[in-house]
């Protein structure tokens, strides 16, 4: 388990972030301004919400792409290095008649 500093980057992201959840019990709805305000929040923290998924699964893809190219690229190496060794095998066996 990592040792935490207070100076470490998730450490002072936690603490933002605390601080920021300790601001909302602050807040209270007394009219319909301040409701139309917290609908407002609600729907862009949903978008936001979005587009970190969205962002999310592109790169998902784009690494299952990536996945698949390279196994696709390694399936081809091996193929062309299982030929090679038939065909040194293949020299061997009737040019010198057997490995020495």
């Amino acid at each position: 388990m990592k040792n935490y500093k207070a100076t470490d980057p998730e450490m002072i992201q936690a603490q933002e972030d605390l601080s920021k959840l300790s601001n909302l019990s602050n807040r209270v709805i007394s009219n319909d301004k301040d409701l139309f305000q917290e609908l407002i929040t609600i729907q862009s923290k949903l978008c936001e919400i979005s587009a970190i998924k969205a962002n999310f699964m592109q790169r998902y893809e784009d690494i299952l792409d990536e996945q698949y190219q390279i196994e696709t690229r390694l399936a081809v190496f091996q193929h062309e290095m299982l030929h090679s060794f038939e065909l040194v095998f293949r020299y061997y066996k009737t040019k010198k008649k057997g490995f020495k």
